[in-house]
Order: C-alpha cells, then sequence, then structure tokens
C-alpha cells in the first residue's frame, strides 16, 4: 500500500469483515484471521487506530493476495 492514514477502529473491523477475515475478540485485542490460510493479525481497540498499525495491518493484507484499492476503498 502506498497511501497510509489513521482510521477509526469501528470501520477498520468493518473493512476487515467485508474482506473475508474472521473477527474475534480477544483479552486486550481483536483479532483477524485469514480464512484462506488461517493466518492471524490483531488489532489494539483504541477509538483511532494509528497510522503506522493500519500499515501493518495493510501488508499483511497485501501479503495474502488481497487487492490495494479493494483495502483503501473499504477503510475510507
Amino acid at each position: 500500500m502506498s497511501f497510509y492514514f489513521s482510521c477509526k477502529y469501528r470501520n477498520l473491523i468493518n473493512a476487515l469483515r467485508k474482506l473475508g477475515l474472521i473477527v474475534t475478540e480477544g483479552a486486550k485485542h481483536t483479532k483477524a484471521e485469514c480464512s484462506k490460510n488461517g493466518q492471524k493479525t490483531t488489532v489494539p481497540r483504541h477509538p483511532e487506530v494509528k497510522r503506522e498499525i493500519v500499515k501493518s495491518i495493510g501488508d499483511f493484507l497485501l501479503e495474502k493476495d488481497f487487492k490495494e484499492q479493494e483495502i483503501l476503498d473499504l477503510l475510507k
């Protein structure tokens, strides 16, 4: 992803669900599991998720063959 921005926690979780990830609540973080290969990422439960964390999750999704434009469209 070439363009990163902070976003609301709820928007990020909704985008992950729309991309087909399985979202579960952990003790301190929300966990998102890729249904294609079972790999997981975590999302902190802050009202505003920092740009660096969104970048990390975006990189995780790109590694799992999701399209960059699809990810950006869902996060806006």
